[in-house]
């Protein structure tokens, strides 16, 4: 109502606003200067108020602006320390409700406040060094230089129990007062939990162990999948862990309660598919049992049917599949009856479906009721970063008391150099070929698999020297459109050489070239 003011302003902008003399809409407020900034509450930053100095023009400053945003910082802090101080004890109650272990300490590592779950898991009392029961996960130097992302590390009890340590900063502002240490359950190879038995599944999230950007964003799109009931397309190399992604789905979701059902595609025999995943009537052909058998579907009813290589799917079992996915009915083989099921269905597959639908290997209409949820898992060569936390976690098995296995500093350079064809998979199979040949739990060069060490050995040939010489160093974000062109070109039009030689998967060469319009 009063025209342009640093009030008003300030309130609409939601921001520090100062109004000079003219620049105030009433001529009657053009002897003054305000300077105004909103105050916001600390939790849900929702503006509460504003401060405001107004004096004349011939008297004020122009860094009153910045004197007001100063007290207004120092209102908010003030405004949140007083919050902190009235709800202290409901903040308490809610850590002491978590159900993980959970332990605040200083700088100095001294423990000053945990949960009766940490007390269980630990048997501390305030005042013990945390590094007294993490390391050597993490040490004191890991704590001096935390970022705002934190620590992650694995924290095994002597009972062989696995957790998930998670560290964040203490701070306030800038200033870093201490941490907080969450303990996560793991999952063992041995132990499972029960729920997991009963649905046949044996990994959650918290197995997807990730620094990868690309990665992170992957799970949390892929739990926000876990509690929707559509399908589900997991696409990425062999060994890249889309099954392992799958059960996460599944585990995390609304359906956990529920079976979860894997099926590979490529191992069932063409004659045997169809009733495999549907099932037959009884004395439906030669062989069958009497009494009939329900098919994979109908024992996935309620819960998941995994689909695994489902670019190996002939023809024929596509179109059932397609049925299956329109109608959300099942047949029995030798049956007229129309079953309705309840099933999550989540396929993956290594191909690229959309080359097999050019090669007429796959029905299209079927892929796009697939792909519905498109999640393409990231090749262990764009996600090294992630080595040392896999190679950790395949440790814990080969801890023995106080022992545990090591890599030197000339594997972990191999281990970043190669290329990794088989991916996670293989990394595991190195490591456990590594360790049954080291007599001390120390890996070195010469306990590594002999084609691997030949690959990083061999020079790579003449043609491809010249070729990758121009595009060291090219990171995914960094392939513009004449990079792509120029590789496709020096490999006749190669999609597999291209991702080869720039060191990316099939995958982003195949989204690069839809992003960049190019046939």
């Amino acid at each position: 109502m009063a025209g342009t003011n640093a009030i008003g302003t300030a309130l609409i902008e939601g921001r520090p606003v100062q109004v000079f003399s003219a620049e105030h809409y009433c001529q009657g407020w053009h002897p003054w200067i305000c300077s105004a900034a909103p105050i916001r509450d600390p939790f849900s930053n929702q503006i509460i108020g504003v401060l405001n100095i107004t004096a004349e023009k011939r008297i004020v400053q122009a860094h009153n602006i910045f004197l007001v945003d100063n007290q207004v910082k120092r209102i908010e802090q003030a405004l949140g320390s007083r919050l902190m101080q009235q709800n202290i004890f409901s903040f308490a109650s809610v850590l002491d409700s978590f159900q993980d272990p959970f332990v605040m300490f200083d700088m100095d590592g001294q423990i000053t406040r945990y949960n009766e779950a940490a007390q269980y898991l630990l048997q501390i009392s305030t005042g013990q060094s945390i590094f007294k029961f993490i390391a050597p996960s993490i040490n004191h130097r890991d704590l001096m230089d935390m970022s705002k992302k934190g620590l992650h590390s694995v924290f095994r009890k002597k009972d062989g129990s696995e957790w998930r340590l998670s560290v964040k900063p203490y701070q306030m502002g800038t200033q870093v007062f201490g941490g907080m240490a969450i303990f996560q359950k793991m999952g063992s190879h041995n132990r499972v939990s029960a729920r997991q038995k009963e649905n046949g599944t044996r990994y959650r999230f918290d197995h997807l162990l990730t620094k990868n950007l690309d990665m992170i964003r992957l799970t949390k799109l892929a739990q926000k999948a876990s509690f929707s009931d559509k399908t589900v397309l997991i696409t990425g190399e062999t060994g890249t862990g889309k099954e392992v992604l799958a059960q996460s789905i599944h585990c995390h979701g609304s359906r956990q309660r529920g079976v979860f059902v894997g099926v590979n595609c490529g191992a069932i025999p063409k004659e045997l598919l169809a009733s495999e995943l549907f099932g037959y009537e009884g004395g439906a052909f030669t062989g069958a049992k009497s009494q009939g058998k329900k098919g994979k579907f109908l024992l996935a009813d309620k819960g998941t049917i995994f689909l695994d290589e489902i670019g190996e799917l002939p023809m024929d079992a596509q179109v059932y599949l397609l049925r299956v996915l329109e109608e959300r009915v099942i047949t029995r083989v030798g049956g007229s009856e129309s079953i309705p099921i309840d099933v999550r269905i989540i396929a993956a597959t290594h191909k690229d479906l959309k080359q097999e639908i050019k090669n007429g290997n796959f029905r299209e209409d079927l892929f796009h009721r697939l792909n519905v949820i498109p999640l393409s898992v990231p090749p262990l060569r764009e996600r090294k970063e992630d080595i040392p936390l896999l190679v950790s976690s395949f440790f814990q098995d080969e801890w023995e008391e106080e022992v545990s296995p090591h890599v030197v500093e000339e594997v972990w350079k191999i281990f970043n150099t190669y290329s990794w064809p088989g991916n996670i998979r293989q990394l595991k199979n190195v490591v456990d070929q590594a360790l049954f040949r080291s007599e001390d739990g120390i890996i070195r060069k010469e306990h590594l698999p002999k084609e691997m060490l030949s690959e990083i050995n061999s020079p790579p040939p003449v043609n491809e020297v010249i070729v990758t010489s121009k595009w060291t160093g090219v990171r995914r974000k960094n392939l513009n459109r004449d990079i792509l062109i120029e590789v496709l070109q020096n490999t006749n039009g190669s999609v597999a050489e291209t991702a080869k030689l720039l060191n990316v998967s099939r995958m982003t060469i195949y989204r690069k070239l839809k992003e960049l319009q190019l046939d």
